[in-house]
């Protein structure tokens, strides 16, 4: 009967028309019998795919025009494994951030224990039976160029005599010698080669003086000249730094008169008495100071001259004083005749600024150093007047502990070295 009434055919002609529009129309089961013509228009369902949509202004209907959604490319499998790991390096970023001065606090409070925390049993007792006998660590001791010192006061009337030039060094009445009382203290122990550096010439220029005692390390000895004007500040500001001083005494040069080191100045020429009245007169320039060397300029011929020697190092030997011999001439009688009067004595192997330039200067230190591997001591001096000399000898001290050398006072040298 659908057949005979057309409904067949009709629904034939529906379908291609939703074929046309791109819509489909669909219909009560086949088979079943057929409904009103209300029902049948109820029961048609119009199923629309959502990326179609018509024209409602278009009078043809299913054969409008189409508009259709553009559809988003998904993002590759690589751009997602770069986007999952910044978001884990942001986030561990983020938690040690948070969590780092715990971690740092846990970190110290580990440190602190130290390496030798006994394993202690629950009633307090070593777990082990060496742990109590566990020796703590050796401390590493202060190396005596960094030791902080505080010399003696200039002036200590017990060991000054008062004479008609001045004050002069004698030996205290409980047996005290000056160059002990006013030495730099040096641990005697110290088992490594020890180099005494002499810097001669001071108290004659200000500037100089005053740069010596600001960049050299306080294990420098300083020797000042007795003519300088105001010397007894100079002197205790070195002294206020560390620095041993001694006395440089003017000695008949060879060429005298021509080459005239100045007043009171000691001749081979002269008696005994009047060298040692001259001596006296020096001695007294200033206190605080360990021994007497002989200017660098002066000397020549008197250290040469046994007898007129032997009478003013008796006297030095005799107010508790050191010698140094600063050797500028072979053939010196100073170190012979230091040992028979048992004088303090120190000789000085080579003069750090013979060659006054910073390649020369390093050579010498070189030369200064294996001497005193080889004979466990050496001593160099060097001219203040030279600024190449401060700024070489500050860099070389700086680093002379690095080759097992430790840099000492003259009074730590002090009849330590082989006779000559």
């Amino acid at each position: 009967m659908a057949s005979r009434l057309g409904a067949k055919r009709q629904a034939k002609a529906h379908d291609r028309a939703a074929k046309k529009d791109g819509k489909r129309w669909s219909f009560g089961r086949k088979g079943k019998k057929a409904k009103p013509a209300a029902a049948d228009a109820m029961d048609l369902a119009f199923v629309a795919d959502d990326e179609h949509v018509s024209d409602p202004g278009d009078g043809a209907g299913a054969t409008g025009r189409k508009k259709h959604k553009k559809k988003r490319g998904k993002p590759s499998p690589p751009l997602i494994g770069a986007m999952v790991l910044v978001l884990a390096l942001a986030g561990t970023a983020t938690w040690l951030a948070i969590e780092a001065p715990e971690t740092k606090r846990r970190l110290e409070s580990v440190r602190s224990l130290g390496r030798g925390v006994p394993v202690m049993l629950p009633d307090g007792t070593p777990r082990f039976a060496d742990a109590a006998q566990a020796a703590p660590e050796e401390e590493v001791p202060l190396d005596p160029v960094d030791m902080p010192v505080t010399l003696t006061p200039s002036r200590n009337d017990q060991l000054l005599e008062r004479l008609r030039v001045g004050r002069v060094p004698r030996v205290a009445p409980d047996g005290t010698a000056p160059w002990q009382y006013y030495a730099r203290p040096f641990p005697q122990e110290d088992k490594r080669p020890r180099i005494a550096i002499v810097l001669t010439g001071l108290g004659l220029s200000e500037a100089a003086t005053h740069e010596a005692i600001d960049r050299l390390p306080g294990a420098v000895t300083f020797s000042f000249t007795p003519t300088a004007e105001n010397l007894q500040a100079k002197v205790d500001e070195a002294r206020a730094k560390g620095h041993e001083v001694l006395l440089s005494v003017p000695m008949q040069p060879v060429g005298y008169p021509a080459n005239d080191p100045g007043p009171n100045t000691l001749l081979s020429n002269l008696s005994d008495e009047e060298n040692v009245r001259r001596l006296e007169a020096t001695l007294a320039a200033f206190t605080g100071y360990v021994g007497v060397t002989s200017k660098t300029d002066s000397g020549t011929e008197f250290l040469t001259q046994r007898e007129s020697l032997r009478g003013v190092l008796l006297q030095v030997q005799r107010r508790g004083l050191v010698f140094l011999d600063l050797w500028q001439v072979s053939g010196s009688k100073a170190a012979a005749v230091s040992k028979e009067l048992s004088l303090p004595r120190a000789i000085s192997d080579l003069q750090i600024d013979r060659i006054p330039s910073g390649i020369g200067i390093d050579a010498q230190l070189a030369q200064l150093e294996r001497l005193a591997q080889a004979n466990g001591v050496a001593v160099g001096f060097a001219e203040v007047s030279n600024p190449v000399s401060l700024e070489r000898l500050s860099v070389w001290s700086a680093r002379l502990r690095d080759r097992g050398i430790v840099l000492a006072p003259v009074t730590a040298i002090v009849n330590r070295q082989p006779d000559r």
